[in-house]
């Protein structure tokens, strides 16, 4: 039970979002522009349908998510089955869907358009972040939904038929609005356990080489600078090996933290060869190397692995500055 996913939308360009989500909408873009805070990315959609699907790891009953979002426009927002943010089995079927309404409102619907409660009117505006958070039960006799909003309840909904298709959530899904309107959305996380409030995902790139360096780089004078690009740039530079149990790792600086709840190893990788290639994340901490869980094979075509650390699997205590910048981050190719 803990957190399947996060992201800030900072590391990767508008053209590599379908390297880590699926179906992925026109009119969806990223820039700084659409950011929550000073440094980073956030992701804009326009419209109803402009959207981007996470697919979980596996099949969940109870999902939680938090997310910043930014109403971009004002003035009437249509009403039936048009949402937000989306709840979907693993048959893409919709179960639970959050609708914002012109009045300053939120609904909840089931996603044959029953409407399962309401907030109170006026509890957002226009032009204004807010984080929302939703926890959802899927059952057609216990299910439920909870929505919070800015770390304050706002729809408690319990003993609902919260079922639309399978017993299960497998992928969510942000959406724009309807009619054609700017909508922004950063800083998401996705758990099976528990809401953490309001979080904010940040970014850090290699800085330093690590204790191992085994995979070539395409050009420079240390590998690190073939993978410390903010937004990565696939074949302009990279490391790479086509031997097993070659490992490279890195160094990065974090500056000053707060709070650390887990962090989330991001690997963009490709196959440029026939055959199976498989990667496992790994990190160093106090001078020992820990693997994280084997790829799924790696494809033709770049895809972001990741895999999430949240406590510090040295000491099984939680992240902190000191010992993040003291520890190393990268792969080995382990089939």
């Amino acid at each position: 039970m803990a957190l399947l996913f996060m992201d800030g939308f900072d590391h990767y360009s508008a053209g590599q979002l379908a390297d880590k989500y699926e179906g992925v909408g026109a009119s969806t873009t990223l820039s700084s522009a659409y950011s929550r805070f000073a440094g980073g990315q956030g992701w804009r959609a326009y419209g109803n349908g402009y959207s981007i699907r996470k697919t979980l790891p596996v099949n969940k009953t109870t999902v939680y998510v938090g997310f910043a979002w930014y109403r971009n426009n004002s003035g009437v927002l249509n009403t039936g089955t048009w949402g937000i943010f989306y709840f979907i089995d693993e048959f893409l079927v919709n179960q639970i869907l959050l609708r914002p309404n012109s009045s300053g409102s939120f609904s909840v619907l089931r996603g044959d358009g029953t409407v399962l409660g309401s907030s109170a009117e006026s509890v957002f505006v226009d032009y204004k972040w807010h984080y929302i958070e939703m926890k959802v039960t899927i059952s057609n006799t216990v299910g439920v939904v909870e929505v919070r909003l800015n770390g304050t309840e706002i729809i408690n909904l319990t003993s609902q038929d919260t079922k639309n298709g399978s017993d299960y959530i497998r992928s969510v899904m942000l959406d724009g609005l309807n009619p054609n309107q700017y909508s922004f959305f950063d800083d998401m996380y996705i758990d099976d356990a528990q809401f953490h409030g309001d979080c904010r995902i940040r970014t850090f790139v290699p800085d330093a080489d690590g204790n191992s360096s085994d995979f070539t780089r395409s050009t420079g004078s240390n590998d690190y600078e073939c993978v410390d690009e903010i937004l990565s740039n696939d074949d302009t530079d990279y490391i790479y090996s086509d031997t097993l149990n070659h490992k490279s790792i890195f160094g990065i600086t974090t500056g000053s933290l707060g709070t650390v709840k887990a962090i989330q190893l991001n690997n963009h990788c490709r196959l440029d060869e026939a055959g199976t290639r498989k990667i496992t994340p790994i990190i160093r901490s106090n001078s020992t190397d820990y693997q994280g869980t084997e790829t799924e094979a790696i494809a033709a075509d770049y895809n972001f692995e990741h895999e999430i650390w949240e406590l510090d699997p040295d000491d099984s205590g939680a992240w902190t500055q000191t010992k993040l910048e003291a520890a190393e981050f990268g792969l080995e190719i382990t089939t």
